[in-house]
């Protein structure tokens, strides 16, 4: 596979790996409102397959490991951070 298509391949995995992990969190403080347990499984699994999708695309792309992490932190925590207080807001 050429390099073109190796960082094509690994960005997608990691905006993909980032919106399940997102997502997955954003699942988890809602469905610990309900008594759903197949709500909190699914959001549960969608973190693991998210991280996973990380680790393969941080492998894929080949960038600096400290580098990476840091840029999938902040892709992480920006989106659960401003879609938390909209579902706070409407848990109460």
């Amino acid at each position: 596979m050429s390099r073109h298509y190796r960082t094509i391949a690994g960005n997608l995995e990691f905006f993909l790996g980032a919106y399940l992990i997102d997502f997955g969190i954003l699942g988890l403080v809602f469905f610990s409102r309900f008594v759903n347990r197949d709500g909190r499984y699914a959001s549960a699994a969608a973190i693991v397959l998210g991280f996973l999708l990380l680790v393969r695309a941080q492998r894929m792309l080949g960038y600096h490991r400290a580098i990476f992490w840091l840029i999938s932190l902040l892709a992480i925590v920006v989106p659960v951070g401003l879609l938390l207080p909209a579902l706070i807001k409407w848990w109460r």
